[in-house]
């Protein structure tokens, strides 16, 4: 959970330890079992905006931006809590994330997940080593490898075999473990990512419906067009002229 303060003073209190955070600061808490207190402000109510977020939405975090945690070496220091001191930019993100809030519509899934990644980044370019410790605390690190060897193999004509080795597990545990992640096979993601690939480049003016195939990793065109049509309603030459007539 991460506890942007507005007013008032928040403590925390750990089976080890205890923290008292002001509205000068916000704190990234990990789970487990707390206590908390709250404490108004001398002329102001308590306020605070709570953002939650899961083990998934962390491990995503760190498989999106691998290539800048990749880096960094990092010690295996456990840490229940991070407190980071509310600068400008922070206390301008509060006051966007009150805008949405109180705005007329409900936040879209999308738009928590962008505003999520917006402070997290932000924290990460403050202090790389203090929220990378976070990532020590998820339990979940097979779960993660798993994750950055598929995500980064989507595109390219890997075999769901292949994957398992890279793994190293064996094909009925990988899958096992793909399900369980996922919620789906590892062949049923695997087409519907390259599909989805797929359909943001047929997009692009520049690019060529007969080409976009080799891009995504499959090796013959009409098992391609095949899979396009069942997943779009389209083949990829209809879909890439509506949406250049959608945008004339």
């Amino acid at each position: 959970m991460i506890n942007l303060l507005i007013s008032g003073r928040k403590t925390i209190v750990y089976p080890e330890t205890t923290v008292t955070v002001s509205d000068a600061e916000l704190v990234v808490l990990t789970t487990g079992n707390i206590l908390t207190s709250e404490v108004n402000s001398e002329d102001r109510e308590f306020a605070s905006i709570l953002i939650y977020f899961s083990n998934e939405v962390l491990n995503r975090f760190w498989v999106k931006y691998e290539s800048q945690v990749a880096i960094l070496e990092v010690k295996h220091v456990q840490q229940p809590y991070l407190t980071f001191t509310q600068d400008p930019f922070i206390r301008q993100y509060i006051g966007s994330l009150q805008l949405l809030l109180h705005g007329p519509v409900e936040l879209s899934k999308e738009i928590k997940q962008i505003k999520f990644e917006e402070l997290f980044l932000y924290l990460f370019q403050l202090d790389k080593a203090r929220l990378l410790s976070l990532k020590i605390v998820s339990k979940d690190e097979d779960d993660l490898r798993l994750r950055k060897i598929v995500e980064s193999h989507i595109g390219h004509p890997v075999t769901v075999e292949e994957l398992a080795f890279l793994s190293n597990m064996s094909s009925s545990t990988f899958k096992r473990n793909f399900q369980r992640i996922y919620n789906t096979s590892p062949q049923q993601y695997l087409l519907v990512q390259k599909l989805q690939q797929a359909a943001t480049l047929l997009k692009s003016p520049s690019e060529s419906p007969s080409a976009v195939y080799l891009k995504i990793g499959y090796k013959n065109h009409s098992s391609f067009s095949k899979a396009f049509r069942q997943q779009y309603g389209l083949n990829p030459s209809e879909y890439h002229a509506q949406y250049l007539n959608v945008q004339r």
